[in-house]
């Protein structure tokens, strides 16, 4: 019984739910979380600047990499929520309406990843060449490895719609 008498205290401390249209809760949803998405990749954008500031003194390549790759990174993410719209989102936006433009940015996505996959088999089918001039078995190896990464990234892309 102790338990539930502070019940009536926390539900005090919290807030009364939104009201609105559902056209209007969405569209605060939407930039109370575009807008913390945004902070969120400024942070790892920072934690990504300081990471490089240490590696670099300490002279590590690896390292160096890596926190670029991170500052990068946040850097996207707070771009691509930052301003929403580029996305011309509709203020009234139906279900069909919202799954046609899911299948658009899917495709779109595919699209771009099976390009990626290819010039990744590409860049190893010139590798496979180069690496029999060479008689060279560690880059024949390195070589097949890249082509297979590629060749994987074509047939992920092409069945996306089937994870998603």
């Amino acid at each position: 019984m102790e338990l539930f008498s502070h019940f009536a205290a926390l539900l005090q401390i919290l807030p009364n739910p939104p009201a609105g249209t559902p056209n209007e809760l969405a569209a605060d949803g939407i930039t109370f979380f575009s807008t913390w998405i945004a902070r969120i990749g400024g942070l790892v954008a920072f934690v990504g600047a300081i990471k490089l500031a240490l590696s670099i003194k300490d002279d590590n390549a690896k390292e160096q990499m890596l926190a670029v790759l991170v500052m990068v990174s946040g850097f996207m993410i707070k771009a691509a929520v930052q301003d929403l719209s580029i996305f011309n989102i509709p203020k009234t936006y139906s279900e069909a309406a919202a799954n046609t433009e899911f299948q658009s940015i899917l495709s779109f996505i595919g699209k771009w990843t099976r390009r990626v996959g290819a010039f990744g088999m590409f860049m190893g089918a010139v590798m496979i060449g180069f690496s029999m001039k060479n008689h060279d078995a560690g880059q024949k190896v390195t070589a097949l490895r890249t082509f297979s990464s590629g060749g994987i990234v074509v047939a992920v892309s092409a069945i996306l719609s089937t994870f998603v």
